[in-house]
Parts: structure tokens; sequence; C-alpha cells
């Protein structure tokens, strides 16, 4: 007995001995992994910051600047570096500069500065030498693409990138970026202390609470902790267990769940989940409703032509009432319907729900090719032909689309809008070929088309005027250069206003901030056009410098019969005027609509009611607002 007694405690402390050494192993091994992984983040972002930076500032100086080096006086000079500054700023590096290589120095031919700098007397002078120059800065002269280096000199511990340019007469030049380093290591330091006490904490508790999980995992397995409803294991194990061998099976995204739980918090994400999966659960039993994923849910029934009920029951969902009272949020739903064996059912659906997505449809049932479908493909085809001939041909023309002030009906700004003439001497409207363009990757050419087309038609006038630009637009480094040198040539650029996508704005923040500060240093007005997301992307987008905030027509057509609307813009008015923005609002068609909106502190509306867009310009004029 004592042998086995001896036996057994060898063992058991054989595994103890074990345990500690697996997760003294695995310690180590995440700590590393969290060392190099913020390390590479960190520096993915410090490179893209610096490439941000250096690829704006050519736009600032551009080529001819260092084409006319020989001229450049101490008054242009200074100009450059003021706005290499207000970059450097905007963008968050340290130093933005120019150089030239004038063997054997490296020169300086426009930089910014800091405050720093100023107080110590350390500004960089035109064509001051660079004493601290590499061999990796002097080889980035004969480089064809961008280079990266880290160095140390009297400035500071940088990285630092130097993007080579050559002008149109041959000079070469190089627009570079620093940004400081020196705390990196530090912060990896604190990141891998805190992996570390993270891990033993999480072990600690986990051999606490392993004995209390193993009690409630079998119940806990198949539901959805959130929202108390099955979840997928749940979901495989019905499918296993069903006795018939095909069903219809709908598996249904939230369009916004992911966004509202960003913004509002997870709470407020599974209230949401909740009620819908409560509504659709009425209609059912005895089938469950089933949470797939944070903003995927799926139903099932077995009943015959199973997959035309979801596909009613679906479509039935009031989306105009809104799925929360507090905060107020309404909601869009796309879905994929399958029918026929079991054990495709899932992946089909989400096939299906895909296309959907794609399709902008609410609903699709997967294998379902209708005439209308392929109608649709054939008209696609045949209006990329009209497009691309229109291009060739020079028929894209503009169609203005006025804008009144609210307070006394005045016209002070006309929208911008492509239109394609056919041969036929038929006008296609955005609607109608905007898709073609998007699929085409034809943004860029038709929106320096419009651009040219808007600045021929204003330039000699004092009238304001808008033009949007899609994302593609603001990723392309020649049309962002085509927009600059229209820019710089306009004679009163503080009448030019750019339309951005609210939805661009937000998955690519940082980048389209950088964007819009430069955009708005050279003069122009920033517009953005909110697509119906009411409170929930509106403060992040009063964060940026911006000029104005578009609403969607659907919020005006919403009006008469949804009083909760009212208060909705009302309140996005308010934000707007205490951030010294303006509210234009769309689709107004009456009097009727602008006097319900009287007090939304609203500053411009659109509609039929002011004048639908025309290819010509209206006189100025005034249109009754609101009765005595």
């Amino acid at each position: 007995m004592k042998k086995w007694n001896f036996a057994h405690r060898t063992l058991s402390f054989t595994w103890v001995l074990v345990g500690f050494l697996t997760f003294v192993i695995s310690l180590a091994g995440y700590v590393y992994y969290t060392y190099h992984n913020t390390k590479t983040v960190i520096m993915k972002e410090i490179d893209e910051t610096l490439r941000i930076a250096a690829q704006s500032a050519n736009l600032f100086v551009g080529a001819d600047y260092h084409d006319n080096l020989n001229n450049i006086n101490d008054e242009e000079f200074k100009q450059a570096s003021e706005q290499l500054t207000k970059l450097a700023q905007a963008v968050g590096v340290e130093y933005v500069y120019t150089m030239v290589y004038d063997s054997p120095h490296v020169r300086f031919t426009a930089s910014s500065y800091t405050v720093d700098d100023i107080t110590n007397g350390n500004i960089t002078m035109f064509r001051d030498i660079y004493p601290e120059a590499t061999t990796t800065n002097k080889g980035a002269f004969r480089s064809t693409k961008e280079v990266f280096e880290v160095s140390v000199d009297k400035w500071g511990h940088f990285k630092t990138i130097f993007v080579p340019h050559i002008t149109p007469k041959g000079q070469i030049y190089l627009t570079g970026a620093d940004i400081t380093i020196s705390h990196i290591e530090s912060q990896l330091q604190d990141n891998v202390t805190q992996a570390a006490l993270s891990a033993s904490f999480f072990f600690c508790i986990a051999l606490l609470v392993a004995g209390m999980y193993l009690l409630v995992y079998r119940r806990a397995l198949t539901t959805d902790a959130r929202t108390g409803f099955a979840n997928r294991l749940a979901l495989e194990q019905d499918l296993l267990r069903a006795k018939r061998q095909h069903l219809s099976l709908a598996i249904i995204s939230i369009c916004e769940l992911e966004e509202i739980i960003s913004f509002y918090g997870a709470a407020v994400g599974d209230k949401v989940i909740q009620n819908v999966m409560s509504y659709f659960q009425s209609f059912t039993k005895p089938f469950k409703v089933y949470r797939l994923a944070t903003s995927k849910l799926v139903l099932m029934c077995d009943t015959p032509n199973g997959e035309h009920y979801l596909n009613n029951l679906i479509s039935e969902f009031p989306f105009s009432r809104p799925i929360l009272e507090e905060p107020l949020l309404y909601i869009q739903l796309k879905a994929g319907i399958a029918k026929g064996n079991k054990g495709l059912l899932l992946e089909n659906a989400f096939i299906a729900c895909r296309q959907a997505q794609q399709l902008h449809q609410t609903t699709y049932i997967y294998g379902q090719q209708t005439q209308k479908t392929k109608l649709l493909q054939e008209s696609n085809l045949a209006i990329a032909k009209t497009v691309q001939s229109a291009f060739d041909q020079h028929r894209i023309i503009p169609y203005f689309t006025p804008r009144a002030r609210i307070n006394d009906g005045k016209i002070v700004q006309y929208h911008c809008a492509p239109r394609v003439l056919t041969e036929q001497g038929v006008i296609l409207k955005s609607q109608a070929f905007g898709e073609v363009i998007k699929h085409s990757r034809l943004n860029s050419q038709l929106t320096k088309q419009m651009l040219e087309l808007c600045v021929t038609q204003f330039r000699k006038t004092n009238i304001a005027w808008s033009l949007a630009l899609t994302p593609q637009d603001l990723s392309d480094p020649q049309m962002m250069e085509s927009i600059n040198q229209a820019i710089n040539r306009y004679p009163q650029p503080n009448l030019i206003t750019f339309e951005l996508d609210e939805q661009a704005l937000i998955s690519q923040f940082n980048d389209m901030s950088a964007i819009i500060s430069i955009l708005r240093s050279k003069g122009v007005n920033i517009l953005v056009n909110s697509r119906n997301s009411g409170l929930l992307t509106i403060s992040r987008m009063l964060k940026m410098s911006i000029n104005a905030v578009k609403l969607e027509e659907t919020l005006v057509e919403q009006l008469a019969d949804n009083p909760q609307v009212k208060g909705l813009v009302k309140h996005i008015g308010e934000q707007c005027k205490d951030s010294q923005i303006s509210l234009v609002v769309s689709g107004i068609t009456n009097k009727a609509q602008l006097q319900q909106l009287k007090e939304t502190h609203i500053t411009m509306f659109e509609g039929s009611y002011i004048g639908a867009a025309a290819p010509h310009i209206k006189e100025q004029q005034e249109t009754p607002i609101f009765d005595n």
C-alpha cells in the first residue's frame, strides 16, 4: 500500500510538474508572440503613416517646385515649409520634407518644423546640407520605389521613409517623413509585462473555474450566452436529429449590428438581435431561432414550399419601425434561403446570403436563376457598352441640382452629378449606370471628366458647387493630383464642395481624416452624405474637419408617418449646429415637408420643390418657405 501511495504521489507530482512546465513554455511563447505581433502592428501603422505623409508632401510641393529650384525665393520656401508643417501635424509625424542630391551632399529643398525647432533656432533653410545623410538616404535617389530607414541623429531616433520622384525636366528629388520611435521599446516592454501578468492571472482563474465550468458545460454548450437563444452547435445537432431529409433554412444578416455594437456597446447590440429573434420566433414555432454569429441568425422549417414561407416572412419584417426606441435605431436585413438536403443547407444558405448582399436584395433563394436576373445581366452588359462609348465620344454631361437656404429659399449652391447621353439621345441617370461604373473600375475616369466640366462651367462665376468623390478617387494618387491641380488653378476654391460617403469615412477613419485635412488646407469644403444611419455615426463624423452633413431623402419621406423621425433630424441638427456644421436635407417636394422640418436647425435643402436636376443653371431666385 505504501508503495502504491508513493507511486501515486510520484505520478501526481509528475503531472503537476508537466502542467507547470507546459504553463511556463506556453507563457514564454505567448509573451514572445505578443512582443513580436505588437511590434509588427505598430511598425505597419508607422509605415502607413509615413507613406501617407511622404506621398501627400509631393501633392503640396510637386514637380514644378523642383524644376524651378534656381528661382525659388525665401517666401516660396517659407510657404512650402508652412504647408509641410501643417501636413506633419495633421498626419502625426515629426518631420515632412523634400531633398535633392547635390553630390556629395544631400540638401533640403523644403522642410516642416516644430515648436522646439523655432525655440532653439534649428529651422531648416533652403538648400541646407543634411550632414547626417546615410548611404541609404543617398541610395534612395537611385531607387525606383520607397525606401525605409531607422536612424539616430541630432534630431532624435526616427524611422524614415524616402520616396523618389522625377520631374518632367529630369530633376530627381525625394519626399520624406520622419516619425519618432524612441518610445516603442518601452511600450513593447509594457505590453510584454502586461501579457505575462494577464496570462498568469487567467491561468490561475482557469484552475479555479475549471471544475465549475465542467458542471454547466453541457447546458451552456448549445445556448448563446448573450441572448439566451440556441447557438450554432444546437443548430447542427437539430439538423442531425431532423427526421426529414429535406428542409428549408434561412440565414439572416443584420446589416448594421456590428457597427451598433462598436458604437453603443455589446449590451445594445444584444437587445437588437434579441428583438429580431423574438419577432421571428413567434412565426417559426416549434422550430427554434438560432444565433449563428455576431450579426447572423438562422430560421428553419420543414413545411412544403418552406423557402417561400421564409422568403415572405423575412420580406414582411417591419423595416420602417425602429428596432429600439432608446437609442432610436433602424436596421436592414439581408437573407439567403436554401432548401433541399439538410447536409448542404448551411453552405447553400451562406452562398445565397452573400448573393443577397451583392445584389442589394432583402432575400435571395439559392439556385433561383429567374428571368429577371438574366434580363438584368443583359441590361448591365448593354449599359457597360453605352458608358464606354460615352467616355470615348465625350457624351458625359453634368446635371445641376439646386440647393437653397431654408431661411429665405435663395439658391446658394448646385450639386453636380453625371449623366450619360446615349447615341439615340436618351439621358441616363447615375442610378442606371452607377453599378457598371463601380464594377468596371471607371470611378476615377468619371470623376476626372466631371471635375473638368464643372471647373469649366463655374470658373468665371461666383456660384458655389459640389461634386461627389468616391473612395476609389481618394485612394488614387493620380486622381488626387488632378484634384490638387484643379484646386490650385481655381480662383475661388472656397466655392467648391467635395461630397464623401460616410461609410468610406467610418471604415477608413484615420486615412480619411488625413485626406480631409489635406483638402481643407486647400480651401475647399467637405460634405458627408449620411446613409440614414441616424445617431450611430454622426458623432464620429462631427469629429472630422468637415463643413456639412447631408441626410438621405428617405428620412423626409417618413416625416408624415413617423413623428420620431422629426425628433431624430432635430437632434442631428442640434449636434451639427453646436459643431458649426451645416445640415442639408434632400427630397423636399412640397411646402408641407419644409413646415414639418421647421426648427430642426437645417441649413439647406434640395428637391423638386426648389428645382430638379437640369443641364443648365437656373437664375437665382427665392422660393416662399413658410407662411407668415
